[in-house]
């Protein structure tokens, strides 16, 4: 999500497959949209921090006087505020939402908080440490299960759980020896809604929305740009997303690992900073010296040099800029299917609905049997060429390479010399 003045607010649209979605309030600043670049300068000071991640979009935008642009700082509780006293109330369920066959027991929602909040002590390493008391007075979070129906805002959207983050940090003017300001956190509640327009949720949905919501009383300011992310703004499939990404558990570690205050950058307070575009590679491919293997997929591949890698769980993807916003990409997967034609047959339509197919042709790569595509998506502004490659065990293994059309022929080399590192094994 943007930066927004009052607060997160998690939205369920009420159609037949539920989409998360989030509820946005006008900004008093133009909105900020981070780019590469941006992020280069931050990683030039703070090398350290865990990628890939998507740091900008946890900033607090800050005004500032004197013509010096608005601050982006990253806010978070102390450390000297762990662990956190929490308080979660057992929810009074009405007999209007109960099942009167099939009561449910208002404890699965509370233990299922306390998932939510373990989840985030594990991966986060302990960064963060929760304590549950018995006192709401002695909380600094208290979570809320609301067992109502939650209020449905526009566009038959369905709001399920929301945290005031407007003036959850709070500055204290600047460190004398460091571009750092002092900062505070506060975050006194979160909401969770128990309930929709069908009846009371599962446990395991109230678990990924606390999960969410425990995301911004953390210091998240906005919402992931990845749509794998738990904290991204628009859950298309609840099913898929269940835990802390890559990105997500990478964001927060470093969030929790930098200085409380420090400045992620500065932006004009009447509008965005110049935004420049990257151009194509120049010069011969260079491939990573350590590639990508991958024994449980049967696969090992070299990607670009330089270019931002990530582990999807059914194979890699490697950008050139960061996940977030890149130029290039190229992208390896592992479908069990035996061969192209029957993986055509169940995901044909999806390639052709990408866009205009330009050219296809049966090719060998590295001596295996292989289908080549080039389509042309975006309206013509970008090129994705799909390679699909028969492993010769049950398998097909799926590249695709991507970048602005007008870039085209300066990454195929690149894609080309990645594509010749594939080797395939044998796992049958």
């Amino acid at each position: 999500m943007s930066p927004r003045s009052a607060g997160a607010t998690l939205l369920v649209v009420a159609l037949g497959s539920a989409a998360c979605t989030l509820l946005r309030e006008p900004a008093p600043r133009p909105p900020y949209r981070p780019d590469r670049r941006d992020y280069a300068t931050f990683r030039a000071a703070w090398p350290d921090v865990h990628e890939p991640n998507y740091l900008p979009f946890m900033a607090h935008r800050i005004p500032q006087s004197g013509g010096r642009g608005d601050a982006l700082v990253l806010c978070r509780w102390s450390d000297a505020d762990m662990p956190l006293p929490v308080y979660v109330g057992t929810p009074e369920i009405p007999d209007g939402l109960q099942d009167e066959f099939f009561p449910h027991d208002p404890v699965g929602y509370v233990d299922a908080v306390e998932r939510a909040l373990a989840a985030w002590e594990r991966e986060l390493e302990d960064l963060v440490r929760f304590r549950r008391v018995a006192d709401p007075k002695q909380a600094r979070l208290r979570i809320v299960l609301a067992a109502e129906r939650a209020p449905v805002s526009g566009e038959r959207a369905v709001v399920l759980g929301s945290t005031r983050l407007g003036s959850a940090c709070r500055t204290h003017g600047w460190f004398e020896d460091a571009d750092r300001m002092r900062v505070s956190f506060e975050v006194p509640e979160l909401r969770v809604y128990l309930a929709d327009e069908f009846g009371l949720l599962a446990d395991d949905q109230v678990e990924w929305i606390a999960l969410h919501e425990i995301g911004h009383a953390l210091g998240m300011r906005g919402h992931s740009p990845i749509p794998a992310d738990l904290m991204y703004e628009v859950l298309r499939d609840p099913v898929q997303v269940r835990e802390l990404s890559s990105e997500d558990v990478n964001s927060f570690v470093s969030l929790y690992r930098l200085p409380n205050g420090t400045v992620f950058g500065r932006v004009p307070a009447s509008g965005e900073s110049p935004r420049s575009e990257s151009g194509p590679p120049t010069g011969a491919p260079l491939l990573s010296l350590a590639p990508h293997v991958d024994a449980r997929l049967g696969y090992r591949v070299a990607p670009p040099r330089g270019w931002v890698r990530v582990d999807t769980g059914r194979g890699v993807v490697a950008v050139d800029g960061v996940t977030w916003d890149y130029t290039a990409s190229f992208q390896v997967m592992v479908s069990r299917h035996p061969t192209i034609e029957s993986y055509l047959e169940r995901y044909g339509d999806h390639y052709l609905l990408r866009g205009r197919l330009l050219a296809y042709a049966f090719v060998e790569v590295n001596g295996r049997r292989a289908l080549r595509t080039l389509l042309e998506t975006s309206g013509g502004s970008a090129t994705e060429r799909i390679t699909l490659i028969e492993s010769g065990d049950g398998r097909v293994v799926v590249v695709t390479a991507d970048c602005p059309t007008r870039y085209y022929e300066a990454y195929a080399p690149w894609f080309d010399a990645a594509l010749a590192s594939l080797e395939i094994w044998d796992q049958s």
